[in-house]
């Protein structure tokens, strides 16, 4: 005999599954939003005596308190470089970085974000835009006008300074290990979904065009985490950005980081004031 469900137990049934597939939609968003955002929360230490560098405060637009590591350039004329981690670390784990950097003669300041480095809240893709605004400013504060900023951001942090750059324009844009945007990565994650459950878009190949600042590229061929592809495609969108590829270096792995920024960065800059003389 057939039996037929009445309508109140075929809308229950349905409406159990509809909670269903909503709750494992919100566990895989919540999950996708993990992995953008690992928060390492290694604070920075306290600056010993005669090591060049001291632990500066800010405050972002939504009233949040953050600090970042200032290495203060060797002289007034030399390039401050404003340096926006990846996703897996803190700023303070970029410190031997900056100290080598600083060596080289570059002024360097560490951003931090929020949800980072033991400080409050809750990072986001508006969240860390507020944040690298917040360290921008401070920055000028600190006497370094945007003519001498050079923005540097790796993996993670190279779509922060891609935004950073399409409203301001500064000595140099230098991105390291780029994507094209946490969309593309989550395909490779979550495949067709990957729209859908990403909320933080940082969509930075949609944007390089209008960076009028000068660009450097940096990847390395055998990155493991974040495609050559995706850098060779950012660089395609912008003609005259400077394109470098490491044949040995990995997402995680980039050896002699330090000295390639310097090299590089100093290129750059001599290219673009040759290009700025009458």
């Amino acid at each position: 005999m057939i039996r037929f469900r009445s309508p109140a137990a075929t809308f229950g049934c349905g409406a159990t599954s509809l909670a269903s597939v909503a709750l494992a939609f919100v566990m895989l968003t919540a999950f996708v939003r993990s992995m953008i955002f690992p928060a390492s929360q290694v604070p920075f230490p306290e600056p010993r005596e005669g090591e060049g560098w001291s632990v500066v405060g800010y405050e972002t637009a939504d009233r949040l308190r953050l600090a970042g590591a200032y290495f203060p350039p060797p002289s007034p004329d030399r390039p401050v470089l404003l340096y926006f981690h990846g996703n897996a670390e803190a700023a303070a784990n970029n410190l031997p970085l900056a100290e080598a950097l600083h060596v080289d003669g570059f002024g360097v300041f560490l951003a931090e974000y929020r949800g980072y480095g033991s400080f409050a809240g809750s990072p986001s893709e508006t969240g860390l835009y507020a944040d690298a605004d917040a360290a921008f400013a401070r920055l000028q504060e600190l006497g370094v006008p945007p003519e001498r900023i050079v923005l540097v951001g790796r993996s993670l942090g190279s779509g922060i300074a891609v935004e950073l750059a399409t409203r301001h324009r500064v000595a140099a844009v230098v991105l390291v290990s780029a994507y094209t945007s946490i969309v593309d990565m989550a395909r490779l994650v979550a495949g067709p979904l990957a729209p859908l459950l990403v909320r933080d878009r940082f969509d930075s190949l949609s944007k390089i065009g209008r960076v009028s600042s000068p660009v450097l590229l940096i990847h390395g061929s055998r990155d493991d985490v974040v495609p050559v592809t995706m850098g060779r495609r950012l660089a395609a969108a912008k003609p005259d950005a400077r394109w470098v590829e490491i044949p040995t270096a990995t997402h995680n792995d980039v050896p002699g980081l330090a000295g390639i920024l310097h090299r590089e960065i100093e290129v750059v800059l001599a290219g673009a004031n040759a290009a700025a003389r009458p």
